[in-house]
């Protein structure tokens, strides 16, 4: 493996360990490790964030490792955000992992592969390793295999991959925003009105720093750049952190993120064409985004203004 890895953590020790095996596994040959610090009213959260940087002191494979261990608690939006720059400042491409994105072993020359695929075109801009629609496999003849990956509008964040190109075109501020909704940009990702709706006030949102998403402002900066994100055929990462209750963002029951990763198969076939199939992104809205039920819920208490 040729590629670096950014792995951000916080105060989750046995998650943190468990990611860590599997980079260990993988033997990148640097490291960047982004801990986020304690937040001073959480009693017992200085402890296990000591906990988890003591865990990353163990680096046992020929590897530069740098450290940025943060001494006061920045937050998912802001902390994560500056660690992916301060990783592309260093770095032309690479690979990220949170702390409880536990990856296949193939994920990772999954991504390398692909980064080197795709070095040139600039309007892919996300390797993803999430699949939660767990094996897409076109019908299969005797002559030819399924392709390995699809492309989508969206950006998954359970483990992925991109370039320093790419990330230059964050905005986090989701800046031209207003622009984006007047001419009806998520129309070329959804064409469903309810969903497009759901997905134009999580914008906003995330622009009033209403929530603590850096991922959305990600996606959006793909969707206002017309750029393309990639999905396995079958899903590489599990996230260990559904039904957490530290999680930050997935505490909750989400049945659909449970299922275990798998591995993906070599070498790798392409798809013939470099672009979306907008019933596929259909289908990722429902499935990772807001199921129809819940979404028809949604959007019949923000008529009547109690969301």
């Amino acid at each position: 493996m040729t590629t670096p890895v950014l792995f951000l953590v916080f105060n989750r020790p046995a998650h943190a360990a468990a990611v860590l095996e599997r980079i260990r596994q993988a033997r990148p040959p640097r490291l960047y490790i982004h801990a986020d610090g304690a937040r001073p009213d959480r009693p017992g959260e200085a402890e296990k964030v000591v906990a988890v940087r003591q865990i990353l002191e163990k680096i046992d494979w020929p590897c530069e490792v740098f450290r940025l261990f943060r001494g006061k608690n920045l937050g998912m939006r802001d902390g994560v955000a500056a660690a992916i720059s301060w990783f592309f400042e260093n770095e032309e491409r690479g690979i990220i992992l949170e702390d409880d994105s536990l990856a296949d072993p193939s994920f990772f020359q999954f991504c390398e592969e692909l980064l080197d695929h795709y070095a040139e075109n600039h309007q892919v801009m996300h390797i993803g390793g999430s699949n939660l629609l767990a094996t897409m496999q076109n019908p299969t003849s005797k002559i030819q295999r399924p392709k390995s990956y699809f492309f989508t509008g969206f950006s998954f964040v359970w483990g992925w991959a991109s370039w320093r190109r790419a990330w230059q075109k964050m905005s986090l501020n989701l800046d031209g925003l207003e622009d984006f909704e007047k001419e009806n940009r998520l129309q070329n990702l959804l064409p469903d009105g309810m969903a497009r709706a759901y997905f134009l006030d999580k914008f906003w949102v995330t622009r009033r720093r209403e929530n603590k998403s850096w991922a959305y402002a990600w996606q959006f900066s793909i969707l206002k750049t017309n750029g393309l994100c990639i999905v396995p055929a079958v899903n590489l990462i599990e996230n260990t952190g559904i039904g957490d209750p530290s999680a930050t963002n997935t505490s909750g029951d989400f049945a659909a993120a449970k299922i275990k990763a798998e591995t993906m198969v070599f070498p790798l076939v392409h798809p013939f064409e470099i672009k979306k199939n907008p019933s596929l992104d259909q289908q990722f809205f429902y499935v990772c985004q807001k199921p129809r039920f819940r979404l028809w819920v949604w959007w019949v208490l923000k008529k009547i203004n109690l969301r």
